[in-house]
Order: C-alpha cells, then structure tokens, then sequence
C-alpha cells in the first residue's frame, strides 16, 4: 500500500509566506498608514516583511514536494512529473516534529521536504502507517 503527502498542509505551507507578503503590502501597510505621522518608518516595516515573506517562499517553494511512500518504493511528484527511487537510493530521511515536515535526501540529489500522511505529535512523531513504513525501512536499511 502507497502512502501519500497530505496535500492540504504541503500547500499550506509552501503558499502561507506568499499569502503573508501580500497581506502585509496590500492589507497592513494602509491601515497603518492612515495616521500619517512618520510614514516612512510604516513603509520600511512594510517592505521589509513582504520582502521577508516574499524570499522566505522563494526559498521553499521548489523544495517542498509531494511524495508518496510504499515499502518498497518512493515516488516523487513535482510539476507534473513523477520520479520513482528505490529505498537504497535514500540517503537520509528525518521528521522535523516541531513543523511536523519530512526531510528526504536522495543519492544525488537535493534535499526535499514532503508532509506526513497523517498528523504527528511533538512527543510521540508521526504515528501514521507512514511513519511506521519510513521508521522500519530506516531500522532496516541503517539509514
């Protein structure tokens, strides 16, 4: 059985920073603005967190991937495209549990980021048949 991404959190990851640069210009800058008093210190806090937000999506747009796991394949979907790896092509692959994010590096290859299938814990990590399948192909293959 194939496990995939939870698609609605990868989305909602790699999009929020966007979301944010464009409340902060669009949204904040004018209420604040409407007093008028110092407006150029209003307009550099503007910028400088839409352009924060701004290259903090650029950074991880390409970098956040929707993967799906079986116990003997990994397949990564982006753009349209899927490539399929085997369980010895992976280098590394570790929870992040506070942002509840994959980490997956492949032989080769850069690292992506990918959401478990279902939802994790701080204490406990991702309790998912996903979690089970990476966690004993991890065991198994010393990885």
């Amino acid at each position: 059985m194939l496990y995939e991404s939870n698609w609605f959190r990868l989305q909602s990851l790699k999009y929020t920073p966007l979301i944010a640069a464009l409340c902060f210009l669009f949204l904040v800058y004018p209420i604040i603005n409407s007093d008028h008093s110092n407006w150029w210190i209003d307009l550099v806090t503007t910028l400088f967190f839409s352009v924060s937000f701004l290259a903090l999506f650029l950074k991880i747009k390409d970098k956040l991937k929707f993967v799906v796991i079986g116990k003997t394949q990994i397949i990564i979907k982006d753009k349209g495209s899927e490539q399929e790896y085997n369980w010895l092509d992976v280098e590394e692959i570790k929870l992040n549990r506070f942002l509840a994010l994959y980490k997956l590096k492949i032989k080769n290859q850069e690292s992506i980021y990918f959401t478990p299938y279902g939802l994790t814990t701080w204490l406990a990590g991702d309790l998912s048949d996903m979690g089970v399948i990476i966690n004993k192909m991890k065991k198994e293959l010393s990885i």
